[in-house]
């Protein structure tokens, strides 16, 4: 009994020395990786990559391998919508409306977000019908709010068809046949480019 004692203690103690396994040298691993990440991104990022300027963009939003700035992060951002990444068009439009790194403009907000949606981003084809629908940065318009809502749910956005089916119980027949014919025309057509990217 009194060697079962000691084994335990000398294993407690060598526990409570080294840490447990996962937590041993942890401090000092990512430093290199994530600024060396860092770096090969803002190079990329400056040679007009949209997507090293998006994720660079993240960077700088959460302070991964350089600190924090949120006004940075939102240039970065712009940057890669302009030259027609899709993501950031989407993550504009999304930080334009909640005031992200600037201030808030619904109107930018819902021209980003077209972009995306036009280009076939489900969420944004969701954002952008709320913004229809309510009246956000553009005029309420319940048709385009349904021909939103309609393609974000054909593509399984959650939500999207609980506010489609609400949405057009407030729509006539008429209003309601040309959103639709609207959401076919919008899902067969080829995306968008941005002007900064043509």
């Amino acid at each position: 009994m009194g060697f079962v004692a000691v084994v335990l203690t000398a294993g407690t103690v060598a526990w409570n020395a080294a840490g447990p396994p996962d937590e041993r040298g942890s401090e000092s691993v990512p430093a290199k990786p994530v600024a060396s990440e860092f770096s090969d991104t803002l190079k990329r990022a400056q040679a007009s990559d949209p997507v090293a300027e998006l994720r660079l963009s993240q960077m700088y939003a959460h302070g991964n391998g350089v600190a924090e700035d949120k006004k940075e992060a939102r240039s970065w951002l712009q940057r890669s919508a302009e030259h027609g990444n899709t993501e950031a068009q989407f993550e504009l439009g999304n930080a334009l409306r909640e005031g992200l790194g600037g201030v808030q403009d619904y109107g930018r907000a819902a021209t980003w977000l077209q972009q995306a949606a036009e280009n076939g981003n489900a969420d944004a084809q969701y954002s952008l019908a709320l913004m229809y629908r309510w009246g956000m940065g553009v005029a309420p318009d319940l048709p385009k709010a349904y021909t939103w809502f309609n393609l974000a749910a054909a593509q399984g956005v959650t939500g999207a068809e609980t506010q489609r089916d609400a949405v057009l119980r407030l729509l006539t027949p008429i209003q309601i046949a040309a959103a639709q014919a609207e959401a076919s025309r919008l899902s067969e057509a080829p995306p968008k480019q941005s002007a900064m990217a043509r």
